[in-house]
């Protein structure tokens, strides 16, 4: 048996029926170059089989500890079902884009069943009329736990699956085993006196690593505590009117988005020598949560901020399981003129903005005191997430826009045959954030999506409208006299990316 840690846990105790913590991946696949050999439900099906062994979460689940006395552990399924966690569906006619939006959002906002191992997958068919895609696409949802892995490293769990050409025989080549240890289950009376020594412990470590790190958890406080002066420094009148995305979560979720050309956010970001895709994304989400409030008369004078989730994992150690994410904090200049303007504005006050190197010490800090936070306690705070008063919430409170950054491949990849179109992520809702976007690029394209909360947010073509006129106005910048000497013959400079992607709350 391996128990979890900490970071992990903590989204197995905030999970509540209104606010599932698992997260998503859409694929979008076009096959019209296989001709008559269609790729079939049964292949997809053979392909994961075969795949299996690449991680142990797909075939192990979560065993709780009495009274949540210790953190869970994980342990093997012995009754594995492969057929309860790889599903068949289709688009009824037209097949066309809002429809599965409709569909995607529906997958999202069930949760999970927690007596199995905390996946499923769909394989989705019938996508005749989306646009950009030729007709009988298909496409595959992915749903995982976020205690499992964090959007980073599912990411590149699914990738792997893919090969660089359409040959099929490679996927069958490429398959990697990976030995697992059995996990039995723990009996309750072992729990029980494992959770007692382990709190004891951790209690100990947790003092030893209060007093040694007292600096940055001086700082972390003396913030919570400015931001909670201020809330009630605002009067009665303002907490009773809290922002759209701040309302209370509902079980359901909306989904909207589009892919646009990779061309418009490189010459973007021509405009600000150094800016990167995390920059340019920052701007344009930004741009359209402003349209949206101002559409809606909610648009106030108040600052909006971003909260950017950096990947710290180190490059050389993927664990295929497990979340390792370090927050910053951002400002996003919405007074600022769009497009560039803004750009630059966001560039210059945070011109490491995905640094891991920057981010991986203060991550170090915060994640040795909250390595050795007793399971008790933590399971107390995830029980209360959801209440107006809580600690997530006052954290979480500081944006109500996120914004996950994945990167994909830059050269096209395939599913037995089958194109990769492209791909986007859904992060779970908390509360005090009740609206994600996921940026995600891949090839000559970049995804952008969003999810709310239906109550939220009753007209997601609206949010969409609002997005495609940031691009438009995105699209309308003139090439810059650089950019037209690189296309009348010189080498054009890459565009640089953020590192390993990020995940952005944004007010």
């Amino acid at each position: 048996m391996q128990q979890i840690d900490s970071e992990d846990a903590n989204f197995l105790f905030m999970e509540k029926v209104e606010s599932p913590t698992h997260i998503s991946l859409v694929y979008l696949y076009d096959q019209s170059a296989l001709g008559k050999q269609q790729v079939r439900f049964s292949h997809i099906k053979e392909h994961i089989s075969n795949r299996l062994n690449s991680a142990p979460i797909f075939t192990q689940k979560i065993r709780r500890t009495p009274a949540d006395i210790d953190y869970p552990y994980w342990v093997n399924d012995e009754k594995f079902d492969l057929d309860f966690h790889v599903r068949h569906l289709a688009l009824p006619q037209p097949g066309d884009w809002r429809q599965f939006c409709i569909l995607t959002s529906r997958l999202h906002s069930r949760p999970l069943d927690m007596s199995r191992p905390l996946w499923e997958l769909y394989v989705i068919e019938g996508l005749h009329k989306v646009e950009g895609m030729p007709r009988n696409s298909f496409a595959i949802y992915f749903k995982v736990h976020h205690c499992a892995m964090d959007e980073f490293t599912a990411q590149e769990l699914v990738q792997s699956s893919h090969a660089l050409t359409p040959n099929t025989r490679q996927h069958e080549s490429s398959a990697q085993h990976i030995a697992h240890l059995p996990r039995r289950a723990p009996q309750p009376m072992e729990m029980l006196m494992r959770g007692l020594l382990n709190n004891s412990v951790r209690s100990f470590r947790l003092a030893m690593q209060s007093a040694s790190n007292f600096r940055t958890l001086s700082k972390i406080l003396t913030r919570l505590s400015i931001r909670v002066a201020q809330n009630m420094a605002e009067g009665d009148a303002a907490r009773e009117t809290p922002s759209r995305f701040a309302q209370p979560l509902s079980s359901a979720r909306v989904f909207e988005g589009a892919f646009y050309p990779r061309e418009i956010f490189d010459n973007y970001l021509r405009r600000v020598p150094g800016a990167t895709l995390t920059h340019a994304v920052l701007a344009i989400c930004g741009e359209a949560m402003r349209r949206y409030l101002e559409r809606h008369g909610e648009l106030t004078d108040s600052s909006l901020q971003a909260l950017l989730e950096v990947n710290v994992r180190n490059a050389g150690a993927h664990a295929l399981a497990g979340n390792r994410l370090a927050i910053n904090q951002i400002e996003l200049h919405i007074p600022v003129t769009f497009p560039v303007g803004r750009l630059q504005a966001i560039y210059t006050a945070n011109k490491e903005l995905q640094s891991i190197e920057n981010a991986e010490l203060t991550s170090f800090r915060l994640r040795s005191l909250y390595e050795n936070v007793p399971a008790p306690l933590l399971a107390w705070l995830g029980r209360l997430s959801n209440r107006k008063n809580s600690l997530n919430r006052a954290v979480m409170s500081s944006g109500s826009l996120g914004l996950a950054e994945l990167q994909g491949a830059d050269k096209p990849l395939y599913l037995l045959g089958a194109r990769l179109h492209g791909f986007t992520s859904i992060s779970p809702l908390y509360s005090g954030c009740g609206l994600m976007f996921s940026a995600s690029s891949y090839a000559d394209t970049v995804g952008l999506t969003f999810t709310s909360d239906r109550n939220m947010m009753p007209d997601p073509e609206t949010m969409r409208e609002c997005l495609d006129e940031a691009i438009a106005a995105v699209a309308k910048l003139k090439t810059t006299r650089k950019a037209r000497g690189q296309a009348a013959g010189k080498k054009p400079k890459a565009a640089k990316r953020g590192t390993k992607g990020g995940k952005t709350l944004a007010a």
